[in-house]
């Protein structure tokens, strides 16, 4: 099968029923984003082992809709479980969301999807059948033979099957989502995406949290950096939640953000991935995010909380108490602990200067100080 024909939407989801068995992947308005991206990644005329990759991503993600959407009839009862005031971290790629996601969720009192169920998402189990159910098993093996590959990518971004995950990978399955844009260079699918009202978006993430924690009454503990595009679709759905915002001078973190993307891209688009077009896309999504947001904010009873990059990596325990303090949240003494300990197995590491420097991705210093003049004057950065 040629490439053209591998990505051709009717293929992909003929391919993922014969996966799953399932052929039911829910309310038809998703095709109109799978439809788009993958016209856009059959334009870049892919070399047959990149389309390999793409059809084997793309259809994780389908797999996993198809299975949400088959859940979600089963037990149609969950549609009606309230998600009261979930805690969502938010904020600028790079500027410590991934650590503190990590710490919050050693307390006991949150719950959070888990990597494996935002792959195949079901009631979640006992933890102690986990290892008799041949989902977990298979994303296990999967992430364990990634890990082997690449290790370094395990201190980067703390891959496990069991371990929490971003709220993106179930956002990602109604295929309207900054993950695509961040995988595939898809200009045309990228302004689409920007410019639509994200609310089914988020609607069909509670659907799949509420099937996710069935028989589970805990708060939710939710994180997506791209929320802050998509705030005031993120509070139409979620009215009460409480929202940290972290922060970090966008000078300093975009040509880190822009490697991030740029490595992603090249394991599925190869050549096709141009360091200079990715500078110009994510400076100016995160110009955008940050504007959005700022706006959605002055607007909103909502409460925030806010943590500077700076102060968190500086004194993240006391970060967190201060978090705690400001939602009236109660950190017990072993969650505290729990949390130390993680910290001393997961020390910062220190480093020389910069890794990354604006013009390896066609950006300047002085460029992106105007390009968030804005933001960088109302955080004290300028």
């Amino acid at each position: 099968m040629s490439a053209q024909d591998l990505l051709a939407p009717e293929a992909m989801l003929a391919a993922s029923a014969v996966r799953t068995g399932l052929s039911d992947f829910g309310d038809p308005g998703f095709r109109e984003g799978l439809d788009r991206l993958l016209s856009d990644i059959r334009a870049l005329d892919l070399p047959e082992a990149f389309a390999q990759a793409t059809a084997f991503r793309i259809g994780q993600f389908l797999d996993a809709r198809a299975m949400a959407v088959d859940g979600l009839r089963r037990h149609g009862e969950v549609r009606s479980t309230p998600i009261r005031q979930p805690l969502i971290i938010a904020g600028l790629v790079r500027s410590g969301t991934t650590a503190l996601h990590q710490l919050l969720s050693l307390d006991p009192q949150f719950q959070g999807p888990e990597h494996w169920l935002t792959v195949a998402p079901m009631p979640r189990p006992p933890r102690d059948r986990w290892q008799d159910i041949p989902q977990y098993r298979a994303v296990a093996d999967a992430i364990a033979a990634f890990v082997a590959s690449a290790p370094e990518m395990l201190d980067d971004h703390m891959m496990s099957a069991e371990g929490i995950e971003e709220s993106l990978f179930i956002l990602a399955t109604g295929f309207a989502s900054n993950m695509w844009p961040s995988m595939w260079p898809v200009p045309r699918y990228d302004l689409w995406y920007r410019d639509r009202d994200d609310s089914d978006s988020y609607r069909w993430l509670a659907d799949v949290l509420r099937l996710i924690g069935k028989g589970d009454d805990r708060r939710w503990l939710l994180k997506n950096p791209t929320d802050l595009f998509s705030l005031g679709e993120v509070l139409n759905v979620f009215p009460d939640a409480m929202i940290v915002q972290t922060h970090r001078d966008p000078v300093e973190a975009m040509p880190s953000i822009c490697n991030l993307i740029l490595a992603a891209q090249r394991v599925f688009a190869g050549d096709r991935a141009d360091p200079v077009a990715i500078g110009e896309r994510e400076a100016e999504m995160w110009a955008m995010a940050l504007d959005r947001a700022e706006r959605v904010r002055a607007g909103s009873g909502n409460r925030f909380f806010d943590i500077e990059f700076r102060d968190f990596t500086r004194d993240q325990l006391g970060t967190v108490k201060r978090l705690y303090d400001h939602f009236g949240l109660t950190l017990d003494a072993s969650t505290e602990a729990a949390m130390q300990a993680w910290l001393d197995a997961h020390p910062r590491r220190a480093t020389a200067g910069p890794r990354y420097r604006p013009e390896d991705f066609g950006l300047t210093a002085d460029g992106l100080r105007e390009r968030f003049a804005d933001y960088r004057a109302r955080r004290g950065y300028a």
